[in-house]
């Protein structure tokens, strides 16, 4: 899925690897996998509520930067849940799209 380049600076920052790390080892075992009753590494953490959903900077860095948002997983299990949560490319670049349109024009031009 394409990225936009806040998304791109921010998850390559120092402050997301400290938090990644922090995540990992507070809660190293997969979640999905805790619930479905097996034990595997967590290799990678989600936003549960996606930073792509955000329009303005200061939204993504919340959503972003917020260890409530955050789930740590196996691979397979983030694969599975972004499959599940109907991720497609085009679908969510089309929603944010929509949403900053919105925000353009209540910003500028007002409610109508």
């Amino acid at each position: 899925m394409a990225k936009d380049k806040d998304y791109k600076r921010m998850i390559h920052s120092a402050r997301w690897v400290a938090l990644r790390r922090a995540t990992l080892t507070a809660q190293p075992l997969c979640a999905r996998c805790r619930e479905e009753g097996f034990l595997a590494p967590a290799t990678e953490v989600h936003h549960i509520r996606p930073v792509e959903e955000a329009v303005t900077m200061a939204e993504k860095e919340r959503l972003m930067f917020s260890p409530v948002n955050l789930r740590p997983l196996c691979h397979a299990c983030h694969v599975k849940t972004h499959t599940e949560m109907g991720r497609s490319g085009r679908a969510l670049n089309r929603r944010r799209s929509d949403a900053e349109t919105a925000h353009a024009i209540e910003q500028y031009f007002g409610e109508e």
